[in-house]
């Protein structure tokens, strides 16, 4: 499982940098702001990076004008987050990427493999949200 999701991170990396101007963890951090982890704090315990790196990444997902910083409403000392609508368009056409990528990969499996891969990882993810 590792060498796959190794091999997969390998060429899923440079598609996205050079597609979309994104890396793996900006997609994900994307995508967790997407799903409703609006703010700092709470992202980097989602995705378990450290705060200071998050930093680094939000900065550099302001300057692409993928995200924005507002004053949360309800606390001044709290940052919301959100995103633009070309970050929105920017995460539709890296997630359509990485469908691709990981549907040519998937389709190499036979009906009866591809099943018991399913039921295993929607067993797997059941338990990491217990």
């Amino acid at each position: 499982m590792w060498r796959f999701q190794r091999q997969l991170k390998q060429e899923l990396d440079p598609l996205l940098a050079a597609q979309h101007g994104l890396d793996s963890r900006k997609f994900f951090i994307l995508k967790s702001i997407q799903s409703g982890h609006q703010y700092p704090t709470v992202l980097a315990e989602k995705l378990q990076i450290p705060a200071t790196l998050l930093s680094r990444y939000l900065d550099q997902l302001v300057k692409q004008q993928l995200i924005e910083r507002q004053i949360d409403a309800q606390d001044s000392r709290r940052t919301h987050l959100s995103l633009t609508a070309a970050g929105e368009n920017v995460l539709a056409d890296t997630w359509a990427s990485i469908q691709a990528l990981t549907g040519a990969r998937l389709a190499r499996l036979d009906t009866r493999t591809l099943s018991g891969l399913l039921d295993a990882l929607e067993l797997l993810a059941q338990e990491e949200s217990v």
